[in-house]
């Protein structure tokens, strides 16, 4: 091993010495896509995002990876422990200033440019190498020094590999043999690659890759991705230093639908995307529901560095022949932070939203019908639900009393006190335009929840002061969430949650108990419909912090870590693993809330989340807990048999 390694540094100095003879790079890397490319992600001006990534760095324990895993050598306690080193190594070089330079000078695009018949996914991408000696190096060493990566066809000249396992026999005296007779033919969809000087391309199939490799090499000259219309106006607008995406939305759409039904199963967005699988809810689902599908002409945006943080914008465009839910609901004024001033602190959200000024019930209750579609409920719609009760109790529901609410706080406690069983549902703080409207929705809540629970009578609300707080509580049976809706009202401001204390201080303001509160003060960009802010190490720590599962069925409990002698792995080794990751647990915690910020101009819906303090050492408590993190965790890779399970890791049980 450590052969190989003098001889790959000896093959880089040689490398960046003497350039390689490549194809001139195309002068938009989006051109060696197709036009029809569904969904498409390049890595913008790497020449300065390097510099920016290594400002992330700074101030961490990875900004000189050599003290940190030489340190940590001096300080291990067995051999395990030692061995383990050389992943928080390989976590240093991704971060090291060498790295840094010689990604500079790297194109990289991700496209998603079709489904197969059978409705899998076609995915390519492309590294453009041509000012990266070292990188042609590694693509070579990659496919050559693979003993698994076999040629089984070629684009235009240009090989073409998969991976195919050997046929293997034994001749007479036991010496495994090679059967070579039969050729080695191309699969119709699992993982391809292909390199030409100044070209690595990665894909899904020959067909995947072939696009890419003709334009590359000047084959095809049919205009790319990059002369679309939808396109160059996307670029044009969203196409600066950081992450740009771009998605034919109507096509994409189309598409899937046709996957899904050659397939037998609904795909969703979790699925196409690696590392999302699981979710609570169809993200892809939510957003055609809401914004209408038919509405939507494309989607783009960008994740990049501003002012010390990481922004993350998104950008639709609408066919204004089209209505669209989710664009009516976020038509209203500026909104203002006060409305964030009844989101106590700690929440792993809260929102406030300025409801538009005219059609008010239409927008909302359309926007909750997709939200209800796209969860796949049963029964009526909210907007079918309101016009029942409307009728039943004769009380103008959406023109009395939605269409005097001029605004709404949503927020989700991070902590909820709930009964057995429940489960948590956010917060509402209804902002109305009068004491009058308040009070018609204290009085038509107990209507709205014997309803929705089945109740052949409106129940009594019970009542209970809690710090000077008047709150209602009304029984929770036959409610989807199994628990008691409690309510307060002050003035013309109404709070509606699962947790009575929590609603009797949501129903007053506070700024300095708010989530925007002391070091998070923040304001809302003039003219925007909704502000809020998402704690996003509470979601972190919600992929990690997984409850335990209980109930008649529960999973099997986890083997003990097999030492290579046979023994278990003895639990003091596992001591300091534990701690490491309560610290980087914990370390979430100092994360400052990112914000959230959605505005409508003209057809076009703007939202943007920002997470501030990312660069500069503003992440070096979480950075520095991670690397302790893996540290600790790399000791045990390949110390037991089946080496590092990372979702066995996640959970705790390591």
């Amino acid at each position: 091993m450590t052969t190989h390694i003098r001889l790959l540094a000896v093959f880089l100095l040689v490398a960046s010495a003497s350039p390689v003879q490549a194809v001139e790079p195309t002068a938009d890397v989006a051109d060696l896509f197709p036009p029809g490319t569904l969904a498409y992600a390049e890595l913008s001006n790497l020449a300065e995002l390097t510099t920016e990534i290594a400002a992330v760095f700074k101030g961490t324990a990875l900004e000189d990876s050599i003290p940190l895993v030489h340190t940590k050598k001096d300080a291990a306690k067995n051999l395990i422990d030692l061995n383990g080193k050389k992943y928080l190594a390989g976590l240093g070089l991704l971060a090291s200033p060498e790295m840094m330079a010689e990604a500079k000078k790297l194109r990289v695009a991700v496209g998603l440019t079709g489904f197969t018949e059978q409705g899998d996914p076609e995915f390519t991408v492309v590294v453009l190498t041509h000012d990266s000696p070292a990188a042609g190096l590694a693509a070579r060493a990659y496919l050559t020094m693979s003993p698994s990566l076999r040629k089984v066809t070629e684009v235009s000249k240009v090989p073409v590999f998969q991976f195919r396992a050997p046929n293997v026999n034994y001749d007479n005296n036991g010496v495994p043999t090679i059967n070579q007779e039969r050729p080695q033919a191309d699969g119709p969809h699992e993982a391809t690659f292909a390199y030409t000087p100044g070209l690595f391309v990665l894909g899904t199939s020959k067909t995947a890759i072939g696009h890419a490799v003709k334009r590359f090499i000047g084959v095809e000259k049919v205009g790319g991705l990059a002369s679309v219309i939808t396109f160059k106006e996307a670029a044009a607008t969203h196409r600066k230093t950081g992450l740009f995406y771009f998605i034919n939305f109507p096509e994409f759409c189309t598409k899937l639908d046709v996957a899904n039904k050659a397939r037998g199963t609904a795909r969703g967005v979790e699925e196409l995307v690696p590392g999302v699988k699981n979710g609570e809810f169809d993200l892809l689902a939510w957003f055609k529901m809401t914004a209408n599908a038919k509405a939507l002409k494309s989607v783009a945006g960008s994740v990049r560095f501003r002012d010390g943080g990481l922004s993350a914008t998104m950008s639709a465009t609408f066919d204004p022949a089209h209505r669209s839910p989710l664009l009516e609901f976020l038509s209203g004024p500026g909104v203002k932070v006060e409305l964030l001033h009844h989101a106590r602190r700690p929440a792993t959200f809260a929102i406030g939203v300025t409801l538009p000024e005219k059609n008010r019930a239409v927008a909302l209750l359309g926007f909750l019908d997709g939200i209800a579609k796209a969860n796949g409920e049963l029964g009526r719609l909210p907007g079918e639900a309101a016009r029942e009760m409307e009728q039943k109790f004769k009380v103008p529901l959406a023109e009395g009393l939605i269409g005097q609410t001029n605004a709404v706080t949503i927020s989700f406690p991070t902590k909820q006190e709930l009964p057995k069983d429940a489960r948590p549902m956010p917060m509402w703080v209804l902002h109305t335009e009068d004491v009058a409207t308040a009070t018609a929705w204290e009085n038509f809540l107990p209507k709205m929840i014997g309803d929705l629970s089945g109740a052949a009578n409106t129940p009594q609300a019970a009542t209970e002061t809690i710090d000077g707080v008047k709150v209602f509580s009304l029984p929770g049976t036959g409610l989807a969430w199994n628990a008691a809706v409690h309510y307060a009202r002050s003035g013309s401001v109404i709070a509606i949650g699962l947790d009575r204390k929590l609603v009797a201080q949501a129903v007053t303001a506070d700024a300095v108990s708010s989530v925007v509160g002391g070091a998070n003060a923040v304001s809302p960009p003039v003219d925007t419909a909704a502000f809020g802010v998402i704690s996003l190490g509470d979601l972190l720590l919600g992929g990690i912090e997984k409850p335990p599962v209980s109930g008649p069925v529960v999973p099997k409990e986890e083997a003990p870590v097999i030492l290579p002698n046979g023994n278990p792995l003895p639990e003091s080794f596992l001591e300091d693993l534990k701690k490491a990751r309560k610290a980087f647990v914990d370390s979430l915690a100092t994360l400052q809330p990112a914000t959230v910020t959605a505005k409508r101009a003209g057809n076009e819906l703007r939202i943007e989340v920002f997470q501030p303090k990312v660069q500069s050492g503003g992440l070096k408590t979480v950075i520095d807990a991670a690397a302790n993190w893996l540290d600790k965790a790399g000791g045990l890779m390949g110390a037991g048999n089946g080496g590092l399970d990372i979702e066995r890791l996640m959970k705790g049980k390591w």
